[in-house]
């Protein structure tokens, strides 16, 4: 039996009952694909199912105000993929009514749509012959043909791309996909895979060579960056500061909590703003409530949180606009959906018992 079928075969038996798997329509599909990029599947099911029930349909996403579409966002980070996830609804409400176009050059102009995710969408939903490359994939097809060179690399990227056209089965090209990527997450896998498991295990490379340990080849991981931050929390009449400033590290385009780093700065990218600074002359004696600990990518950073109580919001929001920095506020209630991310979460826990 030809590879690709033995591949197909162990799909239909041993596939994962997963929502999104339920109809090949394009939307939930996008969706899943989406949140999938920087998520596991355990903890992206019940955010998705949640997100899906409010917004069902690309124009019920396309009608909402991002600041909603954020807050049911909550938990995934990486709010860049949900902003363009509702840019790309509005450009498909807009230009095809609603509907996912099928063909992959219309697709890849969608905003936050790469070369996987429309590849992924396509195949799954419309049976296109594309083949996926995903992390997974590559570790599959890396060990399958004995592919030596660093899988991190763009010319991986080309020559893993070739060999996932070559391997595709054209015949069941959305579950060939599907495929590959359940037996990279749950057969052949990083540090233990389970060979005499895979239905590939007969012709594949790394495991008749006993490779599997050396393939595929990584680069070494970015060296994890240590930063010290403080968050200010600026109290009026019940209500806490929110600012959206243009230039920042993180939280790009959110209203946020001002913060800033402090101390040892590794690169000019982790300097506090200006509009920071200004805010903390402000502050004559302000009262540290907390600390905690957050983790971006390959950052670590400690957190002190520090509240001051003002007597009113005029100095504050002169100072906000001297900089070209928007601000609002918001009472404590509703900071985390204001301020969608597990930062405002942990903020919160502190605020809850401050008397102000």
């Amino acid at each position: 039996m030809i590879p690709q079928k033995k591949l197909y075969e162990w799909y239909l038996a041993h596939k994962r009952d997963l929502p999104f798997r339920k109809k090949k329509q394009a939307y939930p599909i996008w969706v899943s694909e989406v949140m999938l990029q920087q998520t596991r599947v355990n903890a992206m099911l019940p955010l998705y199912e949640a997100f899906i029930k409010r917004f069902p349909t690309p124009e019920s996403l396309a009608s909402a105000e991002e600041e909603e579409v954020l807050a049911h966002w909550k938990g995934l980070g990486y709010y860049s993929r949900a902003r363009n996830l509702r840019k790309a609804a509005i450009f498909l409400v807009q230009n095809y009514n609603g509907s996912f176009p099928k063909d992959l050059d219309s697709v890849l102009k969608l905003p936050g749509i790469g070369n996987y995710t429309a590849r992924a969408v396509l195949s799954i939903a419309y049976d296109l012959p594309l083949a996926v490359l995903d992390g997974n994939v590559k570790r599959v097809l890396s060990r399958y043909y004995g592919y030596r060179e660093n899988i991190l690399s763009s010319k991986a990227d080309s020559e893993l791309q070739k060999k996932a056209d070559g391997f595709l089965n054209k015949e069941h090209p959305g579950d060939h996909n599907q495929a590959m990527m359940e037996l990279g997450a749950t057969i052949c896998l990083p540090d233990s895979p389970k060979c005499l498991l895979c239905p590939l295990m007969d012709s594949c490379f790394a495991r008749i060579h006993q490779l599997t340990s050396e393939i595929p080849l990584r680069e070494k991981e970015k060296k994890q960056i240590q930063l010290s931050a403080e968050i200010l929390v600026f109290w009026d009449k019940g209500n806490i500061l929110l600012v959206r400033e243009p230039k920042m590290r993180f939280l790009k385009e959110m209203f946020h909590l001002p913060y800033g780093f402090i101390g040892q700065i590794p690169a000019e990218a982790y300097e506090p703003t200006p509009f920071f600074l200004a805010l903390k002359d402000i502050v004559i004696h302000p009262k540290p409530i907390g600390q905690f600990k957050h983790t971006i990518t390959h950052h670590k950073m400690d957190f002190s949180v520090l509240t001051h109580q003002i007597k009113g919001v005029k100095e504050v929001e002169d100072l906000a606009k001297k900089f070209g920095v928007e601000s609002k506020w918001v009472n404590l209630i509703s900071l985390d959906t204001e301020f969608p991310s597990s930062l405002a979460s942990k903020v919160k826990k502190f605020l809850l018992y401050l008397e102000v």
